[in-house]
């Protein structure tokens, strides 16, 4: 039995003794109205007594028996619901971060290339600086393309 089928036999099985038994309507002299299992609490006076509700049907202990059960069941569909959704969420999250990480390691690939295009760019020769510039060039395009504003 889970937890829900458990709680609402414990409400059934405390709801059965408190519906056998009269209460009492007591009033006091300032008008508080209280209400009473048994005799009616000093200062106060019985003004009715209300009679207990007869058993209920066969047919009405079936039907309640069937709600409870429909109600059991919608509570289990809500918490596999509940807990599909959380599975969901983390398998997001887990994506959204291998991304980021993938990113990330992608970024520090065209940092370094265009660190060693910086570097070859300022040991080049006279002859050779024309083509270093353009990789230089390209390599900070590709990172700011991908990676956004260049770190320093």
């Amino acid at each position: 039995m889970n937890r829900a089928q458990l709680l609402v036999a414990a409400l059934l099985t405390a709801a059965a003794p408190a519906m056998a038994q009269d209460v009492r309507r007591c009033e006091g002299v300032d008008g508080k109205v209280s209400y009473a299992n048994g005799a009616c609490p000093p200062g106060t006076l019985e003004v009715r007594t209300l009679a207990p509700a007869g058993s209920p049907s066969a047919a009405e202990q079936h039907a309640a028996r069937q709600r409870a059960q429909q109600e059991v069941q919608r509570a289990a569909a809500l918490d596999r619901a509940r807990m599909a959704e959380e599975q969901r969420a983390v398998q997001v999250q887990e994506q959204l971060l291998a991304r980021a990480r993938k990113q990330e390691a992608h970024c520090r690939r065209l940092q370094t290339s265009l660190r060693y295009a910086q570097e070859d760019l300022a040991t080049a020769r006279p002859s050779k600086r024309v083509d270093a510039q353009r990789r230089a060039a390209r390599a900070e395009d590709l990172y700011r393309e991908d990676c956004g504003l260049l770190k320093h």
